[in-house]
C-alpha cells in the first residue's frame, strides 16, 4: 500500500483554531496563568459531547491575547498541514470569537494571513481562510463578520462559512451570504451536522452554497441525496470527527461510504485535527481500513478535493499531476 502522508491532498474543512497544537496551548496557558482547556488531559483532548467540545473549543481561542499568537499559530499550521502531505488548504477562521475579548475585529486575521504567508514560503502550502458567521453571536456579530471578509477578499480571503449552532434559523443569514457572493466570495457554510435534512434544503434554499461542511445527515433523505447528486455540490466530510463529537457511534455507522456510492461528491478532510486525534493524512487511513478502500479510489477522493477546491487553475491541474505521480509510483513507495 502507498503511504497516505505522501499522497498530495487539498484539506476543504479544518478550523484553524481548533488546530493549535497541544504544546503551543499549554504553553499559551502558562504564559498567561490560567488554566488549559479542561477537555485537555495527558497530551490528549476528551469532549463529553458536542457542546462540552464547543465549550473547550471557546477555553483554547482565550489563549490568544496578541498579535503575535494568532502569526504563531497560523505559521505552525502551515507546518503541520506539510506533515499531513497537504499542499493546499482552506481554513475556517472565526473573528467573532475573539472580536469582543480584544477589541479588534481586523487585527487578528490581519496576524493569521501574514503568518499563513510565512508559512507558504517555509512549508510549501498554499492556505485560503473561510471565516465564519457564528449564527448563535446574531446578525450584528454576522454583518461584522461579513465586513471583515469581504475586506480582504482576493487577498487570502476566498468564502463566507456559517457554523455555529444548526438550530439557529438559517433564513435570517441569507442576506448576509447574498452579499458576500456579489462581493465575490464563495459559500461554504456548515450544514447538515448536527441538524437533519430539513437544514440542509434550508441552507441549499438560502445559501446557494458552492460545498457545504459536514452535510452527512443528508443521507437519512433519498430525495436529498438525489439533489446533491443531481447538483453536484460537494460535501466537506470529516468522518474521524462526527465519531469524536457523538454524531455517529463509530466509522462503520458512518454514512460517507454511502453517500458517495449513491453518487455525491464528497471530500475527506479533518476538521479540528489535534482535538479529534487525526490530521487529514489519518483521516485517509481510517478511510482505507474502515471502506476498504484502494490506491485508487483514495487518490480519486484527493482529486474531488482538488476539484471542489477555490484553488486557481494553474494550482489544480499541478496538484492533480502530483496526485496521478503518487499513484503511478510502485506499491510501497
Amino acid at each position: 500500500m502507498r503511504d497516505l502522508r505522501a499522497l498530495p491532498k487539498a484539506e476543504l474543512h479544518i478550523h484553524l483554531e481548533g488546530s493549535i497544537r497541544v504544546a503551543t496551548i499549554r504553553e499559551l496557558a502558562d504564559r498567561n496563568g490560567v488554566p488549559e482547556p479542561h477537555g485537555l488531559r495527558d497530551d490528549a483532548w476528551r469532549f463529553d459531547g458536542f457542546m462540552d467540545f464547543i465549550g473547550n473549543y471557546g477555553e483554547a481561542c482565550a489563549l490568544l491575547t496578541s498579535t503575535d499568537d494568532f502569526r504563531r499559530i497560523a505559521e505552525e499550521f502551515c507546518e503541520d498541514l506539510a506533515s499531513a502531505g497537504v499542499r493546499y488548504a482552506e481554513a475556517v477562521f472565526s473573528p467573532a470569537n475573539h472580536a469582543a475579548r480584544l477589541d479588534d475585529w481586523f487585527g487578528p486575521i490581519e496576524a493569521v494571513l501574514d503568518g499563513l504567508d510565512a508559512g507558504a514560503r517555509a512549508h510549501g502550502v498554499r492556505v485560503q481562510l473561510t471565516p465564519d458567521v457564528v449564527r448563535d453571536f446574531g446578525i450584528d456579530e454576522a454583518e461584522r463578520t461579513l465586513e471583515v471578509a469581504t475586506k480582504f477578499a482576493g487577498r487570502g480571503i476566498v468564502a463566507l462559512n456559517a457554523a455555529g449552532s444548526e438550530q439557529a434559523p438559517v433564513e435570517e443569514f441569507a442576506e448576509i451570504f447574498a452579499r458576500a457572493r456579489d462581493a465575490g466570495l464563495r459559500s461554504v457554510p456548515h450544514a447538515g451536522e448536527w441538524a437533519g435534512p430539513r437544514n440542509v434544503w434550508l441552507t441549499l434554499e438560502h445559501y446557494a452554497p458552492d460545498r457545504i461542511g459536514h452535510g452527512v445527515r443528508s443521507a437519512e433523505d433519498p430525495r436529498l441525496v438525489e439533489e446533491l447528486a443531481a447538483r453536484a455540490i460537494p460535501l466537506d466530510v470529516s468522518p474521524v470527527s462526527n465519531v469524536a463529537t457523538g454524531v455517529y457511534p463509530s466509522l462503520r455507522e458512518h454514512p460517507f461510504a454511502r453517500l458517495r456510492d449513491a453518487g455525491v461528491v464528497v471530500t475527506l478532510n479533518s476538521d479540528d485535527p489535534p482535538m479529534f486525534g487525526a490530521w487529514v493524512d489519518g483521516v485517509y487511513e481510517a478511510a482505507r481500513e474502515t471502506w476498504r478502500l484502494g490506491d485508487d479510489e483514495l487518490a480519486d477522493l484527493a482529486i474531488a478535493g482538488v476539484d471542489a477546491s477555490f484553488a486557481d487553475d494553474r494550482t489544480k491541474a499541478e496538484l492533480r499531476a502530483e496526485i496521478d505521480g503518487w499513484l503511478s509510483a510502485p506499491d510501497g513507495a
